[in-house]
Formats: structure tokens, C-alpha cells, sequence
């Protein structure tokens, strides 16, 4: 049966608050655990991430954090005990021991130079940590720098959902390294100012740098957690579907509008679950392209060769379009798709720069039959790779009357 003052057979209430400090600033989270206790939350338990408070009374508490290198005899933590200083928990070396701020218990090192050699296993088992995690992440880095540069288009992969993961993934990566760096430089201060026979300060402030290294730990767990939520993004958002004949609402230039002959027909190709591999609209997504996409349209004219009468005249369009978050991509973007689209070894091969009012870059690229357009203006961009009869100047000519459609699909 339950008290009206609630104090009944009930489980003490557990709360966990994130560390968000380095561990071995020791001063530092001595005086946290502190000023937990006079809110009436007592460290109960503490791992690298979480620190583990039962709710309680307030108290106003001192607690020490001991280094240890092998754990303590049961006669040791008795004569701890006997001096007023009771262990609460541990983390491998460290060692929490609490104690009532009006005990006047002595200290557990009276002593800080003798304090400093303690640290000494703890000292080089850190630094061979910062070497190989720092041999490691040269490695990674390696790796994604090759993975993410070796084409020479990354604003081109970063339109994509996995060419956005890989910074993000390397910020993130960076971050665990430079904090196992930063705990390691807390244990060397520590070290040098206890071999300076200055003592540790017990009740340093703690409250600023838990709020700037938490808001810095939060960022970069939402930098983790984006990681896994981007790819499930992109699967709800793409969609493939079959090109129709009439009018869509997509910025696009149609074959229709170059060929302008009437005998033109669908040239149709092997049917899957997205519909017409060859007439297509292949929608993508990413956060600095929300709207993109791919569309393939194919036709024939079934009574008219081409010129070197290889087979009925069936010219085709492919058309990339990108509605960017940041206008400032654009310029770069539309470099990016003309080297991985123009083949430079093509000996017929002209590629100049076109001045068209309305566009803020406008690149033309014609060998043969083949015609390609990298167009840019303001936040948009679109690439079109036409195979047929028509001239460049054509599809320049539909270039404004493609970009009035919203592009919303």
C-alpha cells in the first residue's frame, strides 16, 4: 500500500543524463556529479556515454575520481570507507568515490606529483589509441577521398543520396577521432599540472563546456542519424513511371517538338515494373536536389533512313533536370555533367560556350548526330543528349519554353 507522501516500496526513479564531457576531465565531471547530487540526482552508475542518477534527496556531496590501474582489494576500498570516501562506481581505471561535504574527509591524494605517476599505464595506453586511430582515419580518408573525387564530379555526387553520405559519414568519422585526440590531450594537462605539484581542482566549472560540447554532440549524432535516414528517404522518393504522350508537367524538351514531322512514332522498348524502359521518367531526390530526375524518350520514323542508311531514322532524347537548394551549386553542377558526359577523346568532338539571354550558363557540345546541352539558370540545371537529324541551335531555341514548367512532379 502506498503512501500519501509517496515514499512506498517503489523502485527509486533512474534518470540518465549524456556524459558530453571528456572523461578525463576529472576535475570537471567531480564537480557535475556535485552539482547533480544538491538537485537530488546521486550517480549511481556511468558508461562513455550515459552517466546514471537515482532521484533523491538533495544532498550536497563531494566525489573523487580515482585512476586504478588493477582493481581495488576489498581491505582497500575498506580503509577508503573507514576515512569517509565510499565507492559509488568505476569505468575501467576510474574509480567514483562519494562522500558528504560535511564529513571533512581527507583527501584520497594529498600528494599531486606522487598523483601524477598513477597516470602513467593510462597515459600510454591513450596515446597508442591516438596512433592507431590516427593511422586509421588516414586510411579512411584515403578511401573516401578516392570513392568521392576519382570521377572529378563530386557536385555531381552529391546530388545522390549515397554521394551525400560519404562527407557526412567522413564529418562524423572525423569527430570520433578528434574526440579520442581531445581525451587524450584532458589526461596529458592533467598529468602535467599534477607533476607540477599543483593539486586538482575539485570544483571547476562545468556547466558552459556541458553545454558547448553537448550542443557539438548533438549536432554530430544528427549527422549519424542522417546517414541512416537519407537512404530510406530516397527509397519512398524515387519513382519511375512511362513518359506519356500528352503534356507533363516536367521541364523537358519532348522529341516531338525537334522532329516536327507527323509520321513520328513511339519507338517502344522491353516493358518492366516501371514501365517503358525506352520512354521513361526516372524520378530521384536528394536534400540539395529535392527535385530531379531522368526522362529517355525514343521514336522512329519507320519510312525515312538515316543518312548513311544504317536503318529506319530513330533519333532519341535523354534529359537530366536539377532544381537545386542553392543556386551557388549550379555553376559547379553544370561543369560536373559535361565532363562526365562529353567524351573529350571524340576527334569530332566541338565543345564551345553559347551566350543566351535568360541562362546563366549555356555549353553546346555536337559530334555527328549526336547534340548535347548543359544549360544553368539560377537554382536549375538541365542536360540533354539528343541522337538525330535536328541542329544544336534547335534545342537551344526550346531551352526557355522547357524551363517555364515548374518542374513540381
Amino acid at each position: 500500500m502506498s503512501s500519501r507522501n509517496g515514499k512506498s516500496g517503489r523502485a527509486p526513479r533512474t534518470v540518465r543524463r549524456f556524459m558530453q564531457d571528456d572523461i578525463w576531465n576529472i576535475g570537471r565531471n567531480e564537480s557535475w556529479f556535485s552539482g547533480m547530487a544538491e538537485k537530488g540526482f546521486h550517480l549511481r552508475r556511468i558508461g562513455r556515454i550515459f552517466a546514471f542518477f537515482e532521484k533523491g534527496e538533495p544532498t550536497k556531496t563531494n566525489y573523487r575520481i580515482d585512476v586504478m590501474n588493477t582493481a581495488p582489494e576489498t581491505e582497500q576500498l575498506e580503509l577508503y570507507e573507514k576515512f569517509g570516501w565510499k565507492l559509488v562506481c568505476n569505468i575501467k581505471e576510474l574509480y567514483i568515490f562519494s562522500s558528504p561535504e560535511n564529513a571533512a574527509c581527507p583527501e584520497l591524494h594529498t600528494d599531486p606529483a606522487e598523483q601524477s605517476f598513477t597516470l602513467e599505464t593510462v597515459d600510454r595506453k591513450l596515446k597508442y589509441q591516438v596512433i592507431w586511430i590516427s593511422f586509421l582515419m588516414m586510411i579512411f580518408l584515403g578511401m573516401m577521398a578516392a570513392l568521392f573525387f576519382l570521377n572529378q564530379t563530386p557536385t555531381l555526387s552529391l546530388m545522390e543520396v549515397t554521394g551525400l553520405q560519404i562527407p557526412i559519414l567522413l564529418f562524423v568519422e572525423l569527430y570520433v577521432s578528434y574526440s579520442v585526440i581531445r581525451n587524450y590531450v584532458s589526461l596529458r594537462r592533467l598529468k602535467r599540472t599534477l607533476s607540477q605539484g599543483k593539486p586538482m581542482n575539485h570544483k571547476e566549472r562545468w556547466r558552459l563546456p556541458r553545454l558547448i560540447n553537448g550542443t557539438i554532440s548533438v549536432f554530430f549524432i544528427l549527422c549519424a542519424f542522417l546517414t541512416i535516414i537519407l537512404p530510406i528517404a530516397d527509397i519512398f522518393q524515387r519513382e519511375t513511371y512511362t513518359l506519356t504522350d500528352k503534356p507533363d508537367n516536367l521541364a523537358v524538351i519532348r522529341l516531338a517538338a525537334i522532329e516536327k514531322n507527323p509520321r513520328l512514332d513511339r519507338q517502344t522498348g522491353p516493358f518492366n515494373e516501371g514501365g517503358d524502359f525506352l520512354n521513361s521518367v526516372n524520378k530521384g531526390w536528394s536534400p540539395l536536389a529535392p527535385v530531379q530526375y531522368e526522362i529517355n524518350e525514343n521514336g522512329i520514323i519507320e519510312d525515312l533512313a538515316w543518312d548513311d542508311n544504317s536503318g529506319p531514322y530513330s533519333p532519341a532524347i535523354h534529359t537530366r533536370y536539377y532544381r537545386l537548394l542553392l543556386s551557388g551549386m549550379a555553376d559547379n553542377l553544370t561543369r560536373d555533367i559535361e565532363k562526365k558526359f562529353v567524351d573529350s577523346y571524340d576527334p569530332e568532338m566541338i565543345v564551345c560556350e553559347e551566350k543566351v539571354e535568360g541562362f546563366d550558363r549555356l555549353i553546346v557540345a555536337v559530334s555527328g548526330i549526336r547534340k548535347q546541352v548543359f544549360a544553368a539558370r539560377g537554382k536549375e540545371v538541365m542536360y540533354v543528349d539528343y541522337f538525330g537529324n535536328a541542329q544544336a541551335q534547335d534545342l537551344i531555341r526550346l531551352l526557355p519554353q522547357a524551363f517555364q514548367f515548374p518542374a513540381e512532379i
